[in-house]
């Protein structure tokens, strides 16, 4: 299980580099100034992103984002199957005693 976690917490940390490096703007003069502001939310960022993508790009985060949506309920599932099994092993050692 603790495997299991790091190599979700890879995943994450490699898809947020991914993600920022694949949409920074070449042109970061225009946004030299801006670079030290904190946005309050995450969607302020995503709008400024969005707009300048392509639909070739949307559509890929798309499918990006349901993969990671997919393998973490994938996950979940796992992770309870796992608990549930812990439970009833313990239950049996339990009633044995």
């Amino acid at each position: 299980m603790e495997q299991l976690a790091e190599r979700r917490m890879a995943r994450e940390v490699d898809s947020a580099q991914d993600s920022y490096e694949e949409y920074e703007d070449d042109d970061d003069e225009d946004y030299d100034s801006q670079e030290d502001d904190e946005y309050e939310e995450d969607d302020d960022v995503r709008t400024i992103h969005n707009d300048t993508m392509t639909e070739e790009q949307r559509m890929e985060e798309g499918r990006r984002m349901f993969q990671i949506f997919a393998a973490r309920m994938f996950e979940q599932r796992v992770l309870q199957a796992y608990r549930e099994k812990v439970a009833r092993e313990r239950q049996a050692k339990l009633m044995e005693e």
